[in-house]
C-alpha cells in the first residue's frame, strides 16, 4: 500500500477594551494575532494535555466531507495521549505527542521511553522529544503519512517567524464564543511551502482564521493543504481553560483524501478532543505532571 506524505517544514516563533462600533483595521488584528502566537510558546511551555483522538477511514463519496462520520466506515482506531508544548522560538506552537494507549491497549515501552529521555546523562532533550513525538506518529491510520495533525499548528500562520510568507484578506466580522472576531482568510505565496508531500514536493497551505480582535488570540482555524492529487481540511478550535493564561486547542478535526493512489476510494479522518491541561515539570531526573 502507498502511503502518502504530507508534513511540516522548518523554513530553509496593554490592549484598550474594543467599543461595540470600533472597527479595528486588519493590519492591527494582525499584528495582535502576532503577538498572541509569540506569546503562546512562553506562556504554555511545559504544559501537558491529554488527547481523545478517533481515527477513521471513511468511503470517499465524491465531494469533501463537510462533517465528521459523514460515510461508511471502514476502519477505526483510537489514541490516547499526552501532549507535551516545550517552548522553541522557531517552533512555538510544537506539541510533542506521546501515545499512551491504542484502541484501550497501553502501549508496552512507553514509560521506559520517558524514563529515558529525562535519565539518560548527556541527552539532548529537543532530539529526544522528537524521537518520541515520531515513533507516535507511526500510530496514525491511513494512508496519508502526516506530522501536521496537531492542534496548535495553525499558529504558524500568524506567527512573526512565518506571517509573511501568507497573503491575509478580510472577511467580515461575527460573534463566536462570546466574542467579537474578525474572519481573516489567508493563502501562502512565493516558495519553498512550509508543507511538503510526497518526493518533496510543495503543498499549498490556504484557509480561515477567526480571531479575537480584542487578544488577537485564535479562537478558530481552519486549514487546508493542497497540491496537485492531494486534498485536505484541518479545523481547530480554541478556548478558555481555567488556570491557563491563554486560549489552548480543545477540538480538532481533519481529513485527507488522495487522488492518485490505489485508496484513492477512501478518505482519512481524525476528530479529537483535548482537556486535563497540567503542568509539566522534573524531579531527581523522573517527569511528574502537576
Amino acid at each position: 500500500m502507498r502511503r502518502h506524505a504530507l508534513v511540516f517544514v522548518l523554513a530553509c516563533t496593554s490592549l484598550t477594551s474594543l467599543s461595540a462600533q470600533e472597527q479595528v483595521s486588519l493590519d492591527e488584528v494582525m499584528t495582535r494575532a502576532a503577538a498572541s502566537a509569540a506569546r503562546f510558546g512562553r506562556q504554555l511551555s511545559g504544559v501537558v494535555a491529554q488527547e481523545q483522538y478517533l481515527q477513521t477511514v471513511r468511503a470517499w463519496k465524491g465531494s469533501p466531507p463537510d462533517g465528521p462520520a459523514e460515510a461508511p466506515v471502514l476502519e477505526t482506531r483510537r489514541l490516547r495521549s499526552s501532549l507535551l508544548l516545550v517552548h522553541d522560538p522557531e517552533t512555538p506552537w510544537q506539541l510533542h505527542r506521546d501515545v499512551v494507549a491504542v484502541d484501550d491497549m497501553p502501549v508496552a515501552d512507553r514509560q521506559d521511553r520517558l524514563t529515558a529521555l529525562f535519565a539518560e546523562p548527556g541527552a539532548d532533550p529537543a532530539r529526544r522529544l522528537r524521537e518520541v513525538t515520531d515513533d507516535s506518529a507511526r500510530y496514525n491510520l491511513g494512508h496519508v503519512t502526516r506530522n501536521i495533525n496537531v492542534p496548535t499548528f495553525p499558529l504558524l500562520v500568524v506567527h512573526p517567524a512565518y506571517a509573511d510568507r501568507f497573503r491575509f484578506s478580510d472577511r467580515g466580522r461575527m460573534r463566536e464564543d462570546g466574542v467579537e472576531v474578525r474572519l481573516v482568510a489567508f493563502r501562502e505565496k512565493g516558495r519553498p511551502r512550509v508543507i511538503r508531500g510526497d518526493r518533496l514536493r510543495d503543498v499549498e497551505l490556504r484557509g480561515l482564521l477567526a480571531i479575537d480582535e480584542f487578544t488577537g488570540e485564535l479562537v478558530r482555524a481552519v486549514m487546508s493543504p493542497r497540491a496537485g492529487d492531494l486534498r485536505s481540511t484541518l479545523q481547530v478550535s480554541f478556548a478558555r481553560v481555567a488556570g491557563l493564561p491563554a486560549r489552548v486547542p480543545v477540538r480538532l478535526w481533519e481529513w485527507y483524501w488522495v487522488h492518485d493512489v490505489p485508496e484513492r476510494d477512501r478518505y482519512v479522518e481524525g476528530e479529537a478532543t483535548y482537556d486535563d491541561f497540567r503542568r509539566y515539570t522534573t524531579e531527581v531526573g523522573t517527569p511528574v505532571v502537576k
